[in-house]
């Protein structure tokens, strides 16, 4: 189940409240669903909690992706035999080379006024197939100039916890080509940034080139095997394998260390863990095939919003926030043309932020102290010795908690911490879910993902049902 963030009286998903995956799956079998490796999970409620279990890495509702497995379940013959029709029917209906071949009939073949995509099903359509589609959402007339912006053609696939297609506003696409182009990178990695990818392979000068990594079948119709690879983000997942692995490896071959960047533009609702280790791989494989020196990793701009900073920085400690404020074109919480405080997504970098230059046009100014650039409202605090506002009015710092806060928050006395005005003293805390221990939550526990604590909560869990029993 995912927790999700009150923002504005509007709903962000966040993180999984009550799950925790797990990474470590050293010497276990794992099965596989549709969008490959399933992950590893452990509940902390209900009548199975600290029972750990497989589901599809990509897709949290079952609706989307029914695949799940009990971990200490012995799966029998005939279960496994339907598994594999079952992933095999929800595959893509074409492979990218069969994709690519209708692509081609479509764009040589047949005349501007007569193509037409099928927006239900997310695919250009011959002309024998018109009737298949005949009460689906059709858009026709379709030039060579269209044909080159597919992100504005297909419909955005809103999922927040997979597909999360908010496209990246203009204004947002060109900040992220200037500053690319300033760091000097030729070779960009999109991850899941189909608007980025696709500036990048319409630019004149041709100084950058892209090659994008998306879960979205439809771009295997618009783009190659060699500036494309379908791919699940959750998993490091390839969905044609080791021949997509060498064209990413030709992609970067020929061109130093220093040359390439990342840009990643994952789902919300996504989780860091599972992504951080999809990272890492990526950046072995660009480590390996650029001969860089080992103690550097591959420079990313990471978007995600302020609030999961720390989610961020737990997994990558070198990565740190910009104030420079994210705008997407197709959803209205992150747009800063109707925002108060502007958007909430931020990028998140292992790049010196002083490297990353802020126009002042946008009310960005550069900290001499700190050494990078921060927003208008986000004042250098000479106590905090940085700049601490994250979002919204300009922080306070808070002498007792010897910390910067919101200006909505005040110290509370009784709770020894700063609270929001107007809460609750005496609401009990929820300790650890893990090992019950009310000093720390359970993304800090010792204990977290150990056999013991499973099995300790386990226990408690049926003692519990046992006292209801009795009562």
């Amino acid at each position: 189940m995912l927790q999700f963030t009150k923002y504005n009286n509007k709903i962000m998903a966040a993180n999984i409240s009550d799950t925790d995956v797990i990474i470590d799956t050293e010497g276990i079998t794992v099965p596989e669903c549709a969008h490959g490796p399933a992950l590893m999970f452990v509940r902390y409620s209900g009548s199975d909690a600290g029972r750990r279990f497989f589901a599809c890495s990509a897709f949290r509702d079952r609706k989307d992706c029914s695949f799940f497995q009990w971990c200490d379940e012995k799966v029998s013959q005939e279960k496994l035999e339907m598994r594999k029709v079952i992933n095999k029917s929800m595959q893509p209906k074409y492979s990218h080379r069969q994709y690519r071949e209708r692509f081609q009939l479509v764009l040589k073949g047949i005349h501007k006024n007569e193509r037409q995509l099928c927006r239900t099903c997310g695919l250009f359509l011959l002309p024998d197939e018109e009737k298949e589609h005949e009460d689906h959402n059709i858009l026709n007339k379709i030039n060579k100039a269209l044909l080159k912006l597919p992100s504005q053609l297909f419909t955005p696939l809103d999922n927040n916890k997979t597909y999360a297609q908010y496209l990246f506003s203009k204004k947002t696409v060109a900040f992220v080509l200037e500053q690319l182009k300033s760091l000097n990178k030729t070779h960009v990695i999109c991850l899941g940034a189909p608007r980025i990818h696709e500036a990048i392979m319409n630019e004149e000068n041709g100084m950058l080139k892209s090659y994008l990594l998306d879960l979205d079948f439809r771009y295997m119709q618009v783009c190659g095997p060699e500036n494309f690879s379908r791919y699940n983000m959750f998993n490091h997942h390839f969905f044609d394998g080791e021949r997509s692995v060498k064209f990413l490896t030709k992609f970067l071959t020929g061109c130093s260390h220093d040359q390439v960047a990342m840009v990643f533009d994952p789902p919300f609702g996504g989780m860091v863990e599972a992504l951080s280790v999809s990272i890492r791989k990526i950046s072995e494989l660009w480590k390996s095939v650029t001969k860089a020196p080992t103690d550097l990793t591959l420079p990313i701009l990471w978007f995600f919003p302020y609030f999961m900073e720390k989610r961020i920085i737990d997994s990558f400690k070198d990565f740190q926030m910009l104030d420079y404020k994210v705008d997407y074109d197709n959803h209205t919480l992150f747009r800063g043309d109707v925002k108060k405080h502007g958007s909430p997504v931020r990028i998140f970098t292992n790049i010196h932020p002083q490297k990353i230059k802020l126009s002042a046009d946008e009310g960005y100014r550069f900290c001499a102290v700190c050494k990078r650039y921060s927003a208008k409202e986000n004042i250098h605090c000479d106590v905090c010795d940085s700049c601490p506002t994250k979002y919204g009015a300009t922080y306070r710092h808070c002498f007792k908690c010897d910390r910067c806060i919101k200006p909505s928050k005040e110290h509370c006395e009784v709770c020894r911490t700063c609270q929001l005005k107007g809460h609750s003293c005496d609401k009990p805390s929820q300790g650890c879910h893990i090992c019950g221990a009310l000093d720390h939550k359970r993304r800090e526990c010792p204990e977290k993902g150990s056999q013991k604590a499973s099995k300790r909560k386990r226990k408690w869990v049926e003692n519990r049902s046992k006292k209801k029993m009795k009562c």
